[in-house]
């Protein structure tokens, strides 16, 4: 009996659509667990497996605090102004305004809807709509109010390619982060943010966040504190870009007042629909080209003034949405005080490192200006940050320039998605990453159908489960994947779910070939179940079970079960202690070691040195010697 992935796939995800699965009362949520990931640039060219490593690694996150009895919230929107855009469209021919719906909806629809994220798209948000990006005129309007927003001439990056202004972030290096090239200095008349006046915080709080120690290190360097105590590497960011697609800098130039603010009432300042967007190099805007933009009045004086023609960078844009996604449906604010006191700061948000000094930092100080302004009652934006690993391709990271992109669309045709989001997190260390190598992915297919075979034979009791080990087992594999998805530890995860599977498999075949426990094959679906959706929804109801999979409880473990009924082993690489596992009591040295390998400590420390043997001393210890330590 086959799993026809196809249409069980298409039934779950268009079900949970027409049921409205992943819509959640923002205002009665009981529980409110807000869960996070960065939202996408929607490229022409779709996502690549990297992205849908990232993604899925977050979403698993969402399903198993929903079975925990949460009231998740996982938005999804698109980043959608900026430079990847624009120069697309000056290849191609075709205007950004053409292209960006187009790639909105290979993204969400043709992609990831596909993949069955549990995103609420009811607060999807759009960079580039005007209901978006007043309220992004607005956070500048405040900062410029509040003396923190200023234009001056001064020395800053400039992208002879791009033909426009980058933050001193976007040109590390002394290369463009977008196209790569070299960078030159120019002397400009530009926008910037008082972001050095809020470096001391910005670094101070760093030791209280919860953040993957990676992420915070390279803020710290980043910001770089002087000796003695004077000065920091962090400048202020400059915000204003010569470009066309983004929003424009809500400020009018006056000859006898100078720059004043556009009014909130005015808001927003819309983007002209201009036909030549193209820079020409020279420092200046192409809205600058436009005379019925330019044209204005001044709101203070009323006398014939001019209308700022740079636009903000996308960053500023991306520096504040999260605050937007449980109010999107608001036009009268940009965050409803009592929604984003309930659900704000984030929960758990995930990302990439390359965000560290751009995105996450801007982040952190559109926070605490806010927070210092009476908008927000917090000053940090996420309570949890776990930086995701990189997938590669080749040795090098997916990029198009470098023709290393992988397209998942082949491997969810191929494979389906549930195949393809276990194996994206089974591969591999989620905060490591890794190079891409789909070898295995058929292996994964093949598990989930052995999985499906298993169920849809039937035969289940209601009894409980008799035989110790069986039952340690069980216990033991609930424990395990528990306390590895809370610590983003997919790949042992998944693989404990493999190993309990296959005891069920073989009690079921065995000489107690009646030892088919429904309670405990109802545990492996839910343990499968923020891996694989699809498949495992589809049993659930085949099984004859009231409800979603995803609303059942997450099931749990006993203690004094897995005490009395399993073995504890100390895992030593080269002689040090590098982790502990639990292992049904009885357990030959074949399964042990199986398990000891698949440790994430342990393959931390072997990776690079490779497993020359193994000692085993039953009952008490794994030893692994690596080829490095081994003698000759």
């Amino acid at each position: 009996m086959q799993y026809d992935f196809k249409r069980i796939e298409s039934k779950w995800i268009r079900r949970w659509e027409e049921k409205g699965t992943h819509r959640v009362d923002l205002i009665n949520a009981r529980k409110p667990f807000y869960n996070l990931m960065m939202f996408p640039y929607p490229s022409a060219e779709g996502l690549h497996v990297g992205n849908v490593f990232a993604f899925t690694g977050s979403d698993v996150q969402a399903r198993y605090r929903r079975a925990c009895g949460c009231n998740v919230f996982e938005p999804m929107g698109f980043d959608a102004f900026g430079i990847h855009s624009e120069n697309y469209a000056i290849k191609t021919g075709r205007h950004p305004r053409e292209l960006i719906p187009e790639n909105i909806r290979r993204f969400r629809d043709g992609q990831l809807r596909r993949l069955g994220f549990m995103y609420d798209w009811s607060h999807e948000i759009v960079s580039t709509d005007p209901a978006y990006y007043k309220w992004t005129q607005w956070i500048f309007v405040k900062l410029f109010e509040a003396g923190l927003a200023y234009r001056k001439e001064a020395p800053v990056n400039w992208c002879p390619s791009c033909r426009t202004v980058l933050a001193d972030e976007q040109a590390a290096g002394g290369a463009c982060e977008r196209c790569g090239a070299r960078t030159e200095r120019r002397k400009l008349l530009q926008w910037f943010f008082r972001i050095t006046d809020y470096a001391p915080r910005l670094l101070d709080n760093l030791d209280r966040l919860d953040w993957s120690e990676s992420t915070k290190s390279i803020q710290r360097q980043w910001i770089g504190r002087g000796a003695g105590g004077t000065g920091y590497r962090l400048h202020d960011w400059c915000i204003s870009r010569q470009r066309c697609w983004g929003p424009p800098i809500p400020v009018v130039h006056c000859p006898a007042c100078g720059p004043v603010a556009v009014p909130e009432a005015e808001l927003p300042v819309l983007l002209p629909d201009i036909r030549d967007y193209r820079p020409d190099g020279s420092g200046v805007s192409p809205l600058a080209r436009c005379p019925e933009f330019v044209d204005a009045r001044c709101p203070r004086c009323g006398r014939a003034a001019e209308r700022e023609t740079d636009v903000s960078d996308n960053f500023l844009c991306s520096a504040w949405y999260f605050l937007r996604y449980p109010s999107s449906g608001r036009g009268d604010v940009p965050f409803d005080p009592e929604l984003t006191e309930k659900w704000l700061p984030v929960d758990m948000y995930v990302g990439g490192n390359e965000h560290a000094v751009l995105h996450l930092m801007y982040t952190r100080f559109i926070t605490m200006v806010l927070h210092d302004l009476g908008y927000l009652s917090f000053e940090e934006p996420f309570k949890r940050f776990r930086a995701h690993g990189l997938l590669i391709s080749g040795g090098a990271k997916m990029s198009k320039s470098k023709g290393n992109v992988v397209n998942p669309d082949y491997y969810m045709d191929t494979y389906g998605a549930d195949a393809f989001r276990t194996y994206l997190l089974f591969f591999s260390n989620f905060q490591e990453g890794g190079d891409f190598r789909d070898g295995g992915i058929a292996g994964v297919r093949r598990f989930l159908n052995r999985v499906w075979r298993y169920v849809n034979t039937g035969g289940f009791t209601e009894e409980p489960v008799r035989d110790r080990r069986l039952r340690a087992l069980v216990h033991g594999a609930v424990e395990k994947v528990t306390e590895d998805i809370r610590r983003l530890h997919y790949n042992t995860a998944v693989a404990a779910a493999m190993e309990l599977f296959n005891g069920l498999s073989a009690a079921a075949e065995g000489p107690q070939a009646a030892e088919r426990p429904l309670a405990a094959a109802k545990t492996l679906l839910q343990l499968l179940a923020p891996f694989a959706p699809c498949i495992t929804h589809e049993l659930w109801e085949r099984l004859g079970q009231v409800g979603m999979i995803l609303d059942a409880p997450w099931p749990w473990y006993d203690e004094p079960v897995l005490e009395a009924e399993t073995v504890e082993y100390v895992l030593q690489v080269d002689g040090r202690i590098r982790d502990r596992i639990r292992v049904p009591a009885g357990s030959g040295r074949a399964s042990v070691e199986r398990r000891a390998l698949q440790s994430a400590a342990v393959r931390r420390y072997t990776a690079d040195r490779g497993v020359g043997r193994v000692i085993f001393v039953p009952g008490r210890l794994v030893n692994v010697v690596t080829k490095r330590a081994a003698p000759p």
